[in-house]
């Protein structure tokens, strides 16, 4: 993930509706390029990679290895799912795909470090949970899931944080993440 992640510390998670191309413009307008679609349809994801070439795009909520390696296929840049699954941590390696799986307690940290994770996502994610996985995990890059605007910098300040992910930002809020993000 940090050649994805390398210059910015922003996902923006997006649920599929009917205006997901004008969000997507107004994300690259915005100057942000870390995208996750809530989708694993492979031909929504394969038309959004070609009319953004701009962004990196990556798929959410894969849930089994038939999934994922639709959205393989698709050329995703990334794919996370809402839990830890082993058998999709193991599909991931053959494809080497960037995957950020979902945990939600130490144990499930401790279960996906164990078997060569290099990087989860703390989902749901809370402050104390995330500071949690620091102490004790500190080799494990964190991408906590669905974090509140005004919470990014306490998410950024802790050294295991690579990026965090907002879910369906006003173009508004875009902007003022743009701005304190890129000041």
């Amino acid at each position: 993930m940090d050649n994805i992640t390398a210059d910015q510390s922003i996902i923006i998670s997006l649920d599929v509706d009917t205006f997901m191309f004008d969000k997507l413009q107004q994300i690259v307008e915005a100057g942000f390029s870390l995208v996750e679609i809530n989708s694993v349809d492979p031909i929504f994801l394969k038309n959004a990679i070609s009319t953004f070439p701009m962004l990196r795009i990556g798929a959410s909520n894969i849930i089994n290895t038939q999934q994922l390696e639709s959205c393989n296929e698709a050329k995703v840049h990334f794919i996370t799912s809402p839990g830890y699954l082993p058998s999709i941590v193991q599909t991931a390696c053959i494809y080497t795909i960037n995957y950020l799986p979902g945990i939600a307690t130490l144990s499930e940290a401790l279960q996906a470090h164990e078997q060569g994770c290099k990087q989860v996502r703390p989902f749901p994610a809370n402050l104390q949970f995330c500071t949690l996985l620091n102490k004790y995990l500190p080799d494990l890059k964190l991408f906590p899931a669905e974090i509140e605007i005004d919470e990014v910098e306490h998410y950024l300040s802790l050294p295991s944080v690579s990026a965090v992910s907002i879910l369906n930002p006003e173009i508004k809020q875009l902007q003022t993440l743009r701005s304190s993000v890129f000041a």
